[in-house]
């Protein structure tokens, strides 16, 4: 997996079957990808899938008993609120990807924020979809927040993943446009190589998945 995609929903929750997105990343480039909502990971063809869970909570306690339940899958991303759930979160419960960072502000993901994720392994999800599918004010926010972000990654060290979150095949991307919508949002080239493999370097050595009491 040295290129991998952090999110798509395959059918049932999008529109095309896992096989059909295989042929397709394959096309495009990719040789990984995170598939949120299948049963368990698996390889199809040249392209292997690890198993996504995804979690909105608005309370530690919420997302703690929402992680009861994703026990079987290989990756766990759980959305980014305020200040306060990012920073207890991350103390608080082990997972690998915090996604929707860019609907965030600036004050939620800070620099105690950045080196509370580079201890835990947490890798943070910029999702280039915001990127392609808005305009004005929205998309020049999202580039905003991925800009900062790209900046404490470089400064702290903690993990950046990319993702197209498609849900069908017209919101897939190949490799070249995620390296050039990842340089659009403010990642260099290291990072945007680190970010494309970041996936397989959550899983190995693998992460379990576990609540801290």
């Amino acid at each position: 997996m040295k290129t991998a995609d952090a999110c798509i929903y395959p059918y049932p929750i999008g529109d095309v079957s896992l096989r059909r997105v295989a042929d397709e990343l394959e096309l495009r480039g990719f040789t990984g990808a995170i598939a949120v909502g299948i049963p368990a990971g698996c390889t199809i063809g040249h392209v292997r899938f690890l198993s996504g869970a995804e979690i909105t909570a608005n309370s530690v306690k919420s997302c703690r008993d929402a992680l009861r339940d994703t026990s079987k899958a290989d990756v766990v991303m759980v959305h980014a609120g305020d200040a306060v759930f990012n920073r207890a979160i991350l103390g608080n419960i082990s997972f690998h990807i915090l996604r929707g960072i860019q609907h965030t502000d600036k004050r939620a993901f800070d620099h105690v924020s950045a080196r509370m994720a580079t201890d835990r392994g947490v890798a943070v999800d910029i999702d280039l979809s915001c990127i392609i599918s808005s305009s004005g004010l929205r998309r020049q926010r999202s580039l905003e927040r991925y800009r900062e972000i790209s900046r404490l990654s470089r400064k702290y060290g903690f993990m950046l993943t990319l993702s197209s979150g498609a849900r069908s095949l017209t919101g897939l991307r190949s490799v070249r446009a995620f390296t050039l919508l990842g340089e659009v949002a403010g990642l260099d080239e290291s990072q945007v190589s680190d970010a494309l493999s970041a996936p397989a370097a959550l899983m190995s050595p693998h992460k379990s998945v576990e609540v801290l009491e």
